[in-house]
């Protein structure tokens, strides 16, 4: 006779039953997604067999016989590791994020497509077909074949899993898309026209005047376009704000590089430096590569998706980046025929709106049409919905440039076997406009503004609307290349670019451009010009330097006027102790340094004494921007200036009340959030970084997706720069140095870097954040170069061409 179970061994065979099926889910997960990086495997179109070699750090080591051969490779090792991110890029750009996570991203779809991205993909991917035999298009096409084949292989990261979801095939649109996305967040025009020219519209002419959109000094053109025209991009700039805090990939923002020539370098060579400013997201942006084949070899940083490295090194030669910040928009009100509301004035006769119909896809819901426009200007950008009775804007983007071929210069990067060469494929970038910095063996230093610049003055001198219909502000081309602005060998033996403008004397030949504040700049430049020779271990202290010169003469300026007795008596304690602590900061901000977070919270108290009561709702949209950054430095030592006056309270007009008022309502936030000890007011309590996931809002748990949060030294536009937004209680770090690059000629095997988290983008992967802590307390590690060393690493994965059937 069988005895029957009791009921509770019943429940815990059950729940036995049930965690040994979640485990074999799980085992089953992390093998579809783990990366091969040992062993051997087969792909099509290979002619000869590729070795990749991991080193200790997940970077694999190519070696092939062809490039071809290397490209495909490198796209099967790159989707292993960052397929999903992959698809995150060029679905942002392409406005295709609704079919992952429904309608919550169709706002964001919606703006993306009307910006035209896709349809210059579409065009870009059929010129591309034309030029087939092109060496770089070859490549590009291996490269996006092996990502396909790792598909085609079962590869299916985590997070597809967890969406119920398969990753589509790649193609050549998919290159623009992605290109475009990088473009789109280089372009401060988007933000800063659009205040400009409420600004110059609805206060007075000396409010406009003491506006910095570009460099202190360099101010817009005094023609407005007018009261009525003021509300025609308010659209844009609220849709901007709303999908700008939900992007499930980091934006670039801004970049340091600097480079030293032999005489100014320990080791006699030329030494480079480069830290991108990217916004910090799960996983980190760049990806590391090391292909060798007999025509060539490239150490690199690649962008998901783009097969060839924005960053690299040869034997012979190393480059970076940063944003040029040049003026590549114009925004053009346009009018519109009063007997046929589908045609716009050109100079001298009226033109059809061309009209683009686009399909976006929901998850869980039916198709959505879109109805978009364009003139020979570019997309009309304010048709959102609710908005057609408003008169169109249209949008003239450089990148937007039927000729726009970026790869191919990106290519020419690391085929370059001297200067003139590398200059030679510098020239073939169109846009987004970038600052290109070199050193080479021969000990060359150079910096390009590389992109198609447009002609100046009149429509690159845009910083608000211009007219469509006058024929005046037309677009009168791209100046040839070799006028762009640049510095090769310079006689100092030093070029730095921190989104700064090139040193020009001649005002008609300055490029007019969203540049960063000053201070980064002036801190690079001080320290650039000491006599001592330089080695990585001095550049190194650069990077992570957190200075900011500018913060203490405010602050010293300012401490006359810090008054305990501005306080109630129970704050005069903690008021006089902020004071003293504030005089003693050495303008550091280090996790432990209190002046720190007193400086800042004073200074955002000062934005909102100067700025808040004129702009009204648009401060939010203001506060933040790097016109408003710059505009606050230079004002605050302007105290004639008309927005020193409060017109909410009268009794706060002036510099002097502005100063003391901020002071006040710094130390009383300070008080209400980490009490009343100004000792225990320590940086590291305020600012925080925490990298996001894409999931981390969008999935149950997917916070768990995310690091945890960590203090860090550095903050807005420190050399080490981390970067977050104002007018929150905690500091929010979005941004900062995506990786830290440091280059010596001499010696490439002795290059150093650092990623922010890790090579895998597969959150159960050992490689997925084993550089976190090293990047915390800014250490570095060796970029592997040494071919010998290489081979005897352990991990190595062979790669054959597949058998014939």
């Amino acid at each position: 006779m069988i005895k029957r179970l009791s009921l509770p061994l019943k429940a815990i065979l059950f729940i036995a039953l049930l965690l040994t099926l979640i485990a074999l889910l799980g085992v089953w997960i992390l093998h579809t997604a783990e990366a091969k990086r040992s062993g051997e495997l087969r792909l099509g179109n290979l002619q000869s067999r590729v070795s990749v070699h991991y080193d200790a750090w997940g970077v694999p080591h190519i070696d092939a016989q062809n490039e071809e051969d290397a490209y495909r490779a490198l796209g099967y090792v790159h989707a292993q590791d960052r397929l999903f991110q992959m698809d995150m890029l060029r679905r942002v750009g392409g406005g295709r994020l609704s079919e992952l996570f429904g309608a919550e991203s169709f706002a964001t779809d919606r703006f993306f497509r009307t910006l035209g991205i896709n349809r210059f993909a579409r065009a870009y991917a059929e010129r591309l077909e034309t030029e087939a035999d092109s060496p770089h298009v070859k490549l590009l096409h291996a490269y996006q074949d092996g990502i396909n084949q790792y598909i085609d292989h079962g590869g299916r990261p985590l997070e597809y899993r967890l969406l119920m979801a398969k990753p589509d095939y790649f193609t050549t649109e998919d290159i623009a898309q992605i290109m475009g996305y990088m473009a789109y967040s280089f372009a401060e025009a988007f933000k800063t026209d659009v205040l400009v020219d409420h600004i110059r519209g609805t206060l007075s002419e000396r409010h406009y005047k003491d506006l910095v959109p570009s460099w202190p000094d360099q101010l817009p053109p005094a023609r407005s376009s007018g009261q009525p025209y003021i509300e025609l991009l308010k659209p844009m700039l609220e849709q901007i704000s709303a999908i700008e805090k939900d992007f499930p990939v980091g934006q670039f923002i801004g970049s340091n590089a600097w480079a030293v020539n032999g005489s100014k370098s320990a080791s006699g060579a030329p030494l480079l430096a480069n830290d991108p400013h990217i916004g910090f997201a799960v996983p980190a942006v760049w990806y590391e590569a090391h292909l060798r084949t007999p025509e060539n070899e490239v150490y690199g940083h690649f962008l998901a998706g783009i097969p060839f490295p924005l960053l690299g090194q040869t034997r012979h030669h190393a480059w970076g980046l940063t944003m040029l910040m040049n003026d590549d928009i114009d925004f053009y009100r346009e009018r519109i025929n009063p007997e046929d509301p589908n045609q716009v004035w050109a100079s001298d006769h009226w033109e059809d709106f061309a009209l683009h119909e686009e399909v976006i896809k929901v998850r869980g819901q039916e198709d959505r049409l879109i109805k978009t426009r364009s003139t020979r200007h570019g997309p009309v950008i304010n048709d959102l919905p609710g908005s057609l009775e408003r008169q169109p804007v249209s949008l003239f983007w450089t990148f937007l440039d039927p000729e726009n071929d970026s790869a191919e210069a990106f290519y020419g990067f690391t085929r370059a076997q001297n200067m003139a060469e590398f200059e030679t494929a510098a020239a073939a970038h169109s846009a987004p406009g970038l600052n290109l910095i070199y050193a080479d063996t021969d000990d060359n230093i150079a910096m390009w503004a590389i992109g198609k610049l447009k002609r100046w003055p009149t429509s690159s001198n845009g910083f608000a609307l211009l007219n469509g219909s006058s024929g005046r502000d037309e677009f009168l081309g791209y100046q040839p290349f070799e006028n762009n602005p640049r510095i090769i060998n310079p006689r100092d033996g030093y070029l730095f670019s921190t989104n700064n403008p090139y040193p020009e004397k001649n005002v008609r030949r300055s490029l007019p451009g969203y540049y960063a504040p000053t201070e980064r700049a002036q801190r690079l430049s001080e320290l650039l010009q000491e006599e001592e020779t330089f080695d990585l271990s001095r550049f190194k202290a650069m990077q992570l330097d957190d200075q900011r010169p500018q913060a203490l003469a405010m602050v010293q300026d300012a401490l006359p006027l810090l008054d305990y007795n501005l306080f109630s008596s129970e704050l005069h304690a903690p008021a006089a102790k902020a004071a003293q602590l504030l005089e003693q900061w050495d303008g550091r901000y280090q996790q432990d340094s209190v002046g720190a977070s007193i400086f800042q919270r004073w200074r955002d108290e000062l934005s909102v004494a100067l700025f808040a009561d004129e702009l009204g709702d648009r401060y939010a949209f203001f506060r933040n921007t790097y016109l408003a950054s710059k505009t606050l430095t230079q004002l605050y030592w302007k105290p004639t200036s008309p927005w020193w006056d409060n017109r909410q309270q009268p009794s706060l007009d002036g510099r002097q009340a502005a100063i003391t008022h901020a002071w006040i309502k710094a130390v009383e936030g300070l008080v209400a959030d980490l009490g009343d000890q100004p000792e225990q007011w320590q940086w590291s309590r305020l600012a925080s970084l925490q990298h996001q996931h894409a999931l981390a809002d969008r999935i149950p748990f997917g916070r768990y997706l995310n690091t945890e949060p960590v203090a860090v030294n550095g903050g807005n536009e420190t050399l080490n720069n981390m970067a977050y937004n104002i007018g929150e209680p905690r500091y929010q770090v979005k941004s900062g140095p995506s990786t830290r690059r440091l280059i010596d000629l001499a010696d490439v095997n002795a290059t150093l870097g650092i990623n922010p988290l890790g090579q895998s983008g597969n959150p159960l992967d050992m490689h997925a954040l084993d550089q976190a802590e090293m990047y915390n307390e800014g250490r570095y590690r060796t970029q592997l170069f040494d071919w010998l060393s290489i081979q005897a690493l352990p991990d190595q994965l062979l790669i054959r061409p597949e058998r014939k059937r």
